[in-house]
């Protein structure tokens, strides 16, 4: 049996507020977030971002749709060497993108491994990296250009030595050449610049890359490169110096760099490329720099991966069942510990109704209306509920909390599960004790009640009037005693499955009007006014709606001045009848309004400490409202009295 030491109800919240964190951080990314099985067979993306096919249910057939034919034998073999290794898969690759057209991918997936170290899922982003490597055929294809320029230029020298006009010729054609590439620094998307001459300097620059070194062109005029940027000198001037003299290209990601940027040191993260130019004699006299600030984007990365880091290990120490449930085609997708809760193994495929048909036949259909509950209302799920062990036969409690998700068009149901199955044996042992005491109470308790009723009766005409007076005391004691001890049973049933929820079909306007007028004869200091609906049908238990609509009036004297009104409304709607009940009385304060309805829960403060009571009365009806599927709720402000209402569905 799994057990936890923590209260479940933190966990949740924490488990909730991770999730929540995650999913806030899924859509700051502007990456595709994606998740894979441990042998990468099935694939589930949470958005394409327009770059990849979208793919929100799971896929065995990622790897034909959105893998080039040309790939697909390097990226296998990457992922064969990951999955063996278990370790992070990084690869730069082609993709099929979402307009059928080929891109280019930085893929990078972590694995997720159990406590056996055995890889249970794989988390990954995909970067749109198409732009950059675009610009680096777009710098090569020019750079290839220039060279077949200059050797076409050499070539006419060599043949043309004393034509001075053919040889003018091929040098302005040389410089035209340096021109379009010079303008194409000017206009590029992205960061580039042109040094050259030693020292360096900076002889063409475009604003991006100005902007990613944080200065301005009148800072950078007329000064050497790394008088510019001198912060940067230690790192890259031996890069710089080597494509120089080797005359062959650079290429870093996400390269981790300090820039003192407007005036203030920053860690910015740089993807950039260092382009040699060469002149006639194939000798580099300059260099393309190519950069992209891609900060954002890293740290968005490491937030995402924080986060799931951080998931896990909330989840693994509360030791909690997860799972979502798409709200288009009702695939359910549970984590290895739910399925043990259910009794399935960890490998085994548990199908939504295989989930539901683990669940106790009592507790069932509550369940899946819950559910559908949610799907169609948004309403949130919060039940405690046993199942029963697929393999094993145990029964388990387990208290399951989830809501819907909407994101990027998709609605989902998704939540936890938390085993409770020795605290719900506590209670149902204490629940138990309550109503077998509580029910040897009855039966003195109703034979001293009867010996009172004698004994006032016999002493009606008794002139020692404290005997009488204590009689009478007695018997209102009695009787408080008897719903005191009624309230306990009702509570033992309440919990224990066993309270009989009788329907009928009724108006309940005449249910309020027969309440009221009980109410009248035994209330003296009050005014009560009953505001009726038209006549509306309800399928209820009429009893049971009585004692709720009389606890709530009893509590609206118990709690308001003598001489003050209790105001009843009843209002029909379209699907549902509302009852309120308002009086003038102290109030409750915010902190209280959302424990009001908990089991023995007493607000206590210098305005109730004589008033009786055990905290059962609004427990039992909110729960009794609860069995009619209806809502019970108030409204209220200390000194200015509370009003109280409940809806019930039309019949």
């Amino acid at each position: 049996m799994t057990q936890s030491n923590d209260n479940p109800g933190v966990k949740a919240l924490m488990t909730a507020a991770s999730e929540e964190r995650f999913m806030a951080l899924v859509t700051a990314t502007s990456d595709v977030v994606y998740s894979l099985n441990a042998d990468w067979t099935i694939m589930r993306e949470l958005d394409g971002r327009g770059f990849l096919k979208d793919a929100h249910q799971p896929t065995t057939d990622w790897f034909n749709i959105n893998i080039p034919q040309q790939e697909r034998v390097r990226v296998r073999a990457a992922i064969d060497e990951a999955i063996k290794d278990k370790k992070i898969f990084e690869l730069e690759h082609r993709v099929s993108r979402a307009d059928d057209t080929i891109g280019w991918t930085y893929s990078r997936a972590i694995p997720l491994l159990n406590e056996q170290g055995n890889i249970i899922e794989w988390f990954g982003t995909a970067s749109d990296i198409t732009e950059r490597k675009r610009a680096e055929e777009l710098l090569q294809e020019t750079n290839e250009r220039l060279v077949v320029s200059n050797r076409e230029l050499l070539q006419m020298q060599k043949n043309l030595e004393f034509r001075t006009a053919e040889k003018q010729e091929a040098i302005d054609r040389l410089h035209a050449s340096e021109r379009n590439v010079r303008n194409m620094v000017r206009q590029a998307p992205v960061g580039m610049c042109i040094v050259e001459g030693d020292p360096m300097y900076m002889t063409e620059m475009n604003d991006s890359f100005l902007e990613i070194i944080g200065r301005t062109r009148q800072e950078v005029k007329s000064k050497p490169y790394w008088e510019v940027i001198p912060e940067a000198k230690a790192v890259y001037k031996p890069i710089t110096d080597n494509v120089l003299a080797t005359g062959n290209t650079y290429r870093a990601y996400e390269h981790e760099i300090m820039l003192v940027r407007n005036g203030l040191p920053e860690i910015v993260y740089i993807d950039f490329v260092y382009e040699p130019m060469i002149d006639f004699l194939g000798k580099a006299y300059a260099i393309m720099i190519v950069a992209i600030d891609v900060t954002d984007k890293v740290l968005a990365r490491r937030k995402v991966e924080r986060a799931e880091e951080s998931l896990r290990m909330a989840v693994d120490a509360a030791e909690l069942g997860t799972y979502f449930i798409n709200a288009t085609d009702r695939i359910f997708n549970p984590s290895p510990r739910l399925k043990d809760f259910f009794g399935f193994k960890p490998h085994e495929e548990v199908p939504y109704e295989a989930a539901i048909n683990q669940i106790h036949p009592d507790y069932r259909q509550r369940v899946a209306d819950m559910v559908e509950a949610a799907f169609i209302k948004g309403e949130r799920f919060d039940l405690e509920y046993p199942v029963m062990g697929f393999h094993d036969g145990r029964i388990r409690w387990v208290r399951g909390i989830g809501t819907m998700q909407h994101y990027d068009g998709k609605d989902f149901f998704t939540g936890v599960l938390h085993e409770i199955t020795e605290r719900k044996q506590d209670e149902i042992r204490k629940n138990d004790f309550i109503g077998m005491v509580s029910h040897e109470l009855k039966t003195p308790l109703t034979s001293l009640g009867a010996i009172i009723q004698v004994a006032d009766a016999k002493l009606k005409d008794n002139e020692d009037e404290f005997l009488s007076g204590a009689m009478r005391k007695a018997a209102v004691q009695v009787k408080r005693m008897a719903e005191m001890i009624n309230g306990f049973l009702n509570i033992s049933r309440l919990e224990s499955g066993k309270i009989r929820i009788e329907k009928t079909k009724f108006n309940i306007v005449d249910l309020v009007n027969e309440t009221v007028d009980e109410m009248k004869a035994t209330v003296n200091n009050h005014r009560i006014d009953f505001t009726a609906c038209p006549s509306t049908q309800v399928f209820a238990d009429w009893e049971k709606l009585l004692s709720v609509l009389s606890n709530l009036i009893s509590n609206a004297v118990k709690y308001s001045m003598g001489g003050t009104t209790i105001e009843i409304l009843c209002e029909s709607g379209d699907d549902e009848v509302t009852v309120s009940i308002k009086d003038q009385g102290i109030g409750i304060k915010s902190s209280d309004k959302d424990k009001i309805f908990d089991r023995y829960y007493r607000v206590e403060n210098n305005n109730t400490k004589h008033v009786s009571g055990f905290g059962i009365g609004l427990y039992l009806s909110a729960e009794i409202i609860k069995h009619h599927n209806g809502r019970i709720w108030l409204e209220s402000e200390p000194g200015k009295g509370s009003t109280f209402y409940f809806s019930l569905p039309l019949a």
